[in-house]
């Protein structure tokens, strides 16, 4: 894993909780104390963390979420991603975008469209659309979770029997040839499983860093997958890909 990678890795790492100890990451990702100690000194100089007696705290402002702080994060990737994934869609379909920052860089680019249905549970994705007069917006409700800015519970899942659903897009933050898309919230992937079976075909979006990750939940498996966009594949792990996945979409 480069240093970039695992950076990221670290910051995903702390979605969980505001504080870590350097024993815990050096632990979790399987390199030495120096290591973790230099690449969080880093995220200190980046104004991300402050480090303190053996570890580290987030910095999050009262008015930023850490929804708000990834979407600083390979701003250009998730943009590719998006746009690769906009080409996959056909006017008038219906699509669900699930939770995350780069479904946001999707929704972004969906006012080109001159009529669409869209599904979502991402208070960021709705801000987004909701004026959009070419965009029929559908909204589960639920739960807030006001740091990720979305609504969970079963209010959502009890809506979802009646709908029907062209093409989805997932992301997370994690992306395994073997186990698939995997994400860190319970009540978030829940709902992510449930759409991922209600899609007629599913694409996952994941920048290059999210690759030869996997996080507690499971969110879509490899079979479950129709399309997966990603910015760059190693050659090796496009290999393990290519006969699973019906559609693999990356600049190389």
């Amino acid at each position: 894993m480069d240093a970039t990678k695992r950076r990221m890795k670290i910051l995903d790492m702390f979605q969980s909780q505001n504080t870590l100890k350097i024993s815990f990451i050096s632990k979790k990702l399987n390199v030495s104390r120096e290591t973790i100690r230099g690449d969080l000194s880093v995220l200190q100089d980046q104004g991300k963390v402050t480090l303190i007696r053996g570890g580290a705290i987030l910095i999050v402002s009262k008015d930023e979420t850490p929804y708000e702080k990834r979407l600083d994060f390979m701003v250009a990737e998730k943009n590719e991603i998006a746009e690769s994934f906009c080409n996959c869609i056909k006017e008038g379909d219906t699509i669900y975008l699930d939770f995350g920052t780069t479904s946001l860089f999707v929704a972004q680019k969906l006012h080109r469209f001159k009529k669409l249905t869209v599904v979502t549970n991402s208070l960021p994705i709705i801000n987004e659309l909701y004026k959009d007069d070419n965009v029929a917006l559908f909204v589960l409700g639920g739960r807030a979770r006001k740091n990720e800015g979305s609504f969970v519970g079963e209010i959502a899942h009890e809506y979802l029997d009646s709908l029907n659903i062209n093409i989805g897009f997932f992301s997370g933050g994690g992306f395994d040839t073997k186990v698939g898309l995997s994400n860190f919230s319970i009540d978030e992937s829940k709902l992510s499983r449930i759409f991922v079976k209600k899609c007629l075909k599913v694409a996952v979006g994941v920048d290059h860093s999210k690759f030869n990750q996997i996080y507690t939940q499971n969110v879509a498996s490899i079979e479950d997958i129709d399309i997966l966009i990603s910015d760059t594949i190693d050659r090796k792990i496009y290999k393990k890909l290519e006969d699973k996945i019906p559609e693999v979409i990356s600049r190389k």
